[in-house]
């Protein structure tokens, strides 16, 4: 992305103005990502702050980029992992898991029928027998939109293998939704009282 580019490298040399235009364009969506590891919204924020401040203290050694959203995933995320990390060593107590969460929230409209409300809690539980990594990469792939090569460099796959990760969550969530579908359908000529 050009215009990327010519941001990140005003930013590099020392432009505040597009340091800001980055913070401002980019802190909501790195929030998203960052909360699906870890639902604690302040801790978030935190590694949030913390990879700007990286990027003004590294200033021109950062290296270039033409994806600007993709660069700031991939420093939240070992930012997370990393904060993580430092905090299980000094509270030996807390569990400090890296599972990654999906889940989809109805874009506020309200569902008109119990059908579709089955619908909804259908996906929810098909995203929830996906592994941690197959939540992960369908996030990326269909929510974010990233292609396969930012996804590989994020989750640290060859791309065969993230390829094959996303086919096979698909695949999962196609058979477990044509299952429920089934059964939806019975569940709604029950409530006509065609049976």
């Amino acid at each position: 992305m050009k215009n990327d580019q010519k941001i990140w490298e005003d930013s590099r040399n020392g432009d505040k103005a597009a340091l800001s235009r980055i913070y401002f364009e980019h802190f909501h969506s790195m929030y998203q990502y960052g909360i699906k590891f870890n639902g604690d919204a302040e801790f978030i924020k935190d590694c949030i702050q913390e990879v700007f401040f990286r990027l003004i203290r590294s200033g021109s050694k950062l290296g270039p980029t033409d994806n600007i959203r993709f660069y700031l995933f991939r420093a939240l995320k070992n930012e997370i992992f990393k904060e993580s990390e430092r905090k299980r060593k000094l509270e030996s107590a807390m569990d400090a898991s890296h599972e990654f969460r999906l889940s989809f929230l109805a874009e506020e409209q309200s569902i008109e029928t119990e059908v579709e409300l089955q619908k909804e809690n259908a996906l929810v539980q098909a995203l929830g027998t996906l592994s941690p990594r197959q939540r992960e990469i369908i996030y990326l792939k269909y929510e974010c939109e990233m292609n396969y090569r930012q996804i590989c460099e994020i989750m640290d796959l060859k791309s065969d293998s993230a390829r094959k990760l996303v086919f096979r969550a698909v695949q999962s969530l196609k058979e477990i939704i044509e299952e429920k579908s089934v059964v939806l359908f019975l569940f709604s000529l029950f409530r006509k009282n065609v049976f």
